[in-house]
């Protein structure tokens, strides 16, 4: 294949590849992830959303990682229902083989640049916290699974902190919220919540014991 030439710049590329990769990394928010992923190799596909994080420094925009989550997101709630337990019923994408992709990218290839995201993600997922379980259900990595309990802890301890300011500030930076934005939306103890119903439904369908038991997830029981 001869060099591709863009017209919009003048650039000239080796390859349609870099074409499309310079595209990405101008254009991260109109991203095709579905054509990315069964076009390439998920080697390729993690260089190239890596390479799209770079030099975004904006914490209050969203960057390439995040809308690949909002991508899932989306792929799952158009998909159809699955109810492993009555109490922690998820969706799941149509296509089986793609959420086979995306499960081995999240929990090899992104790691663990993805892990904030995923805690952002499911942080500021405040009004519809059950649908959290649809973006977990890709994780099945200990390094992850142990990300999600330890923010958990730490929302635990930060329950108990007097000072209202002091209290919403470690929720807020996971949120990467500003510091001046209303306190209701970053309760440590509603955080908490919406942490333990996730690590609930990933010790059904992963082992954890050697990460967390269920007395580890009991909200009466303060941490040390």
């Amino acid at each position: 294949m001869g060099d591709v030439w863009d017209g919009n710049t003048g650039d000239t590329f080796e390859s349609e590849k870099d074409l499309y990769r310079k595209i990405i990394l101008q254009e991260s928010r109109f991203i095709d992830f579905e054509f990315l992923l069964k076009s390439e190799n998920l080697d390729v596909v993690a260089e190239i959303i890596l390479e799209g994080t770079y030099g975004e420094m904006d914490f209050m925009k969203k960057d390439i990682i995040d809308r690949f989550l909002d991508f899932i997101y989306f792929k799952t709630q158009t998909g159809f229902a699955d109810i492993p337990h009555m109490v922690y019923p998820i969706k799941r994408m149509m296509d089986s083989e793609l959420e086979k992709k995306i499960t081995v990218l999240i929990n090899e290839y992104l790691y663990p640049e993805i892990v904030l995201h995923l805690l952002k993600f499911f942080s500021r997922n405040i009004h519809n916290p059950d649908s959290n379980l649809c973006i977990a259900n890709f994780i099945t990595s200990d390094e992850i699974i142990r990300s999600v309990f330890e923010t958990y802890r730490l929302f635990k301890k930060d329950v108990f902190i007097a000072d209202p300011d002091r209290r919403a500030l470690n929720v807020k930076r996971i949120q990467q919220f500003s510091p001046r934005s209303d306190n209701k939306l970053s309760s440590p103890l509603d955080q908490a919540a919406i942490y333990k119903y996730i690590l609930e439904y990933l010790a059904i369908k992963n082992r954890v014991g050697h990460i967390y038991t269920p007395e580890d997830l009991l909200l009466s029981v303060p941490e040390d």
